[in-house]
């Protein structure tokens, strides 16, 4: 892993989103507010849960880039014991008190993710990540670690990432892009935007520039879902794949799932083989 890149992933986020505006990172964040993205990502704890033949109250999840609670409503919906994993300690205020709402009283901890992950023996019958692997320069190592912290039988759900670009149908891709710019224009700011779309034309990423390396998948095309599901296979019995649409205006994102159009991926990998 190249040590600058991961830096400076980790402090665009953290500068991203430690200044937080929920309103604003709802309009961008597609997981958030389509209802047919969020049924999906609760359908997918629903299966591993069930999965996992535990109790869900007795259920340890750990939750990567937990962030401030907004992707977990559907754990805290099932009264899951959970462990939230955030760089960001405003955020993780806000995710402790959204877990209240529900009666619960989460175990957060102020960490990058890898170094938590180095630093635990903690074992999990869930370890997930929502919207995450875009934003980790080398997310087949934090998988490879996450992997290890998942007990005999237990589950690895990640979700809400974007599908390779060069391996996406060209129509899709070219929608995509599209509709992303159509949101992005209603959206102001649009010199800033302009400044960072010639620099991706050229190939050009500064590790000074949060919005380069906040959404890092720009740095790579996407995130490759075969490489995740490849890698996840040795060590779970079963390893499901969704692809579905997922974009930021709303009346695309409906248009987009009527004609089938893929964008993006979660992957369920269960049964965890024993060690």
């Amino acid at each position: 892993m190249n040590g600058d890149q991961r830096k400076a992933a980790l402090r665009a986020n953290i500068e991203a989103y430690g200044r937080f505006d929920e309103h604003a990172y709802i309009n961008g964040a597609p997981h958030l507010k389509h209802r047919s993205i969020a049924h999906a990502y609760s359908a997918l704890v629903a299966t591993a849960i069930e999965r996992t033949g535990t109790d869900p109250h007795t259920l340890q999840v750990l939750e990567l880039g937990a962030g401030n609670g907004l992707a977990s409503t559907a754990w805290f919906e099932r009264g899951v014991q959970l462990t939230a994993v955030d760089a960001s300690e405003s955020m993780l205020d806000d995710f402790k008190a959204k877990a209240s709402e529900y009666g619960l009283t989460p175990n957060t901890v102020v960490a990058d993710v890898l170094e938590y992950l180095d630093s635990t023996q903690g074992l999990f019958n869930v370890v997930t990540h929502v919207s995450m692997l875009h934003h980790i320069p080398d997310y087949l190592e934090l998988l490879k670690r996450s992997v290890a912290h998942v007990n005999p039988g237990g589950c690895l759900l990640t979700f809400q990432d974007p599908l390779r670009y060069d391996r996406m149908p060209f129509g899709h891709h070219l929608i995509d892009r599209g509709s992303y710019f159509v949101w992005r224009l209603g959206q102001g700011n649009l010199k800033r935007g302009a400044r960072t779309r010639w620099r991706r034309l050229r190939g050009v990423y500064s590790t000074a520039e949060t919005v380069d390396f906040d959404e890092y998948h720009v740095v790579r095309n996407g995130v490759d879902s075969a490489a995740v599901a490849s890698l996840l296979k040795p060590s779970f019995e079963k390893v499901d794949m969704i692809k579905y649409w997922s974009t930021y205006d709303r009346s695309l994102q409906w248009i987009g799932e009527r004609v089938g159009l893929k964008s993006s991926f979660g992957i369920l990998a269960s049964g965890r083989k024993p060690t």
